[in-house]
């Protein structure tokens, strides 16, 4: 093993273990107090320890061992031991931190629901952003991929929905609603702390002056341009298309070069999820 491979591995480990550990913390501080869920199997473990006296640690591994047994002829095997290596530390950190949840620092449900999914949207980025998952739902989504045409979305639609609606019956409709307003918030801070808080936009020039914009471009936004060759459609007329990826910060002042060149320039923007190359990340899952 190279010393790159044993640098990676490590990283990976202590992003799912700093991860896990604050997936657990904002649960069991914040949301098990007044009985509000997270999204996935480990709602299921939670809801699960609130009404017998399975803690949520054990809950969680006891959930996840047919998960993987079904799932793992399916699953690739770095994906499968990475899941297995999430999964084991999600379930300890449970276990680890489930007296915190005595403390109940926060008084006010509204403010536990928005620390807690913030918290542990957070930890859970993390693992993601380490190439991981924390078993449950990933799992079954990856295995469903390779055997079923069935929309993943709504898989996981079914399942989240399914223990609001366990959660409304016992406990009432506000901490249902409370709990899909938590899984709302993770999702946004699981895809915020995946793909980070500056998102790439794609930019997309219609001119006449392609070489000008193209070089203001490359000298004051130091992004690199491409120069796609067009022509319009109905007076077949040649209209370079200048392209150029960059991050949300600089589009204000990449704007402003096209409009101060060529004001006649035909301009869009897009957002992009995923670039790969020079000058950017790569997409860590």
């Amino acid at each position: 093993m190279n010393k790159t491979f044993l640098r990676d591995n490590l990283k990976r480990i202590l992003l799912v273990l700093l991860g896990s550990f604050l997936a657990a913390l904002g649960v069991q501080l914040f949301l098990v107090p007044i009985h509000l869920l997270t999204a996935g199997i480990a709602g299921f473990a939670l809801l699960l320890s609130y009404v017998t006296p399975i803690p949520a640690g054990l809950g969680l591994f006891i959930l996840n061992v047919p998960i993987f047994l079904f799932c793992m002829k399916y699953l690739e095997k770095e994906f499968l031991v990475w899941s297995i290596v999430g999964m084991i530390t999600l379930s300890a950190s449970f276990a680890l931190t489930a007296p915190l949840a005595d403390l109940h620092p926060v008084k006010d449900m509204y403010l536990n629901l928005i620390a807690g999914a913030v918290v542990s949207g957070f930890g859970c980025g993390l693992v993601f952003r380490a190439r991981a998952s924390q078993g449950g739902t990933d799992v079954i989504a990856a295995a469903v991929r390779k055997i079923s045409s069935v929309r993943i979305g709504y898989l996981l639609f079914v399942l989240n929905a399914s223990v609001v609606v366990i959660l409304a019956i016992m406990y009432g409709l506000e901490p249902a609603l409370a709990t899909i307003v938590v899984i709302a918030i993770e999702s946004v801070v699981i895809e915020r702390t995946i793909i980070g808080v500056d998102g790439n936009k794609a930019l997309m020039i219609i001119t006449r002056k392609p070489d000008e914009i193209a070089a203001e471009l490359m000298k004051r936004v130091d992004r690199g341009v491409t120069i796609i060759e067009a022509s319009g459609a109905y007076t077949h007329e040649r209209r370079p298309i200048v392209l150029c990826i960059l991050r949300t910060r600089q589009l204000a002042l990449a704007t402003k070069i096209v409009r101060d060149i060529d004001p006649e320039s035909f301009t869009y923007v897009h957002d992009v999820t995923e670039v790969i190359g020079h000058g950017f990340k790569a997409s860590p899952i």
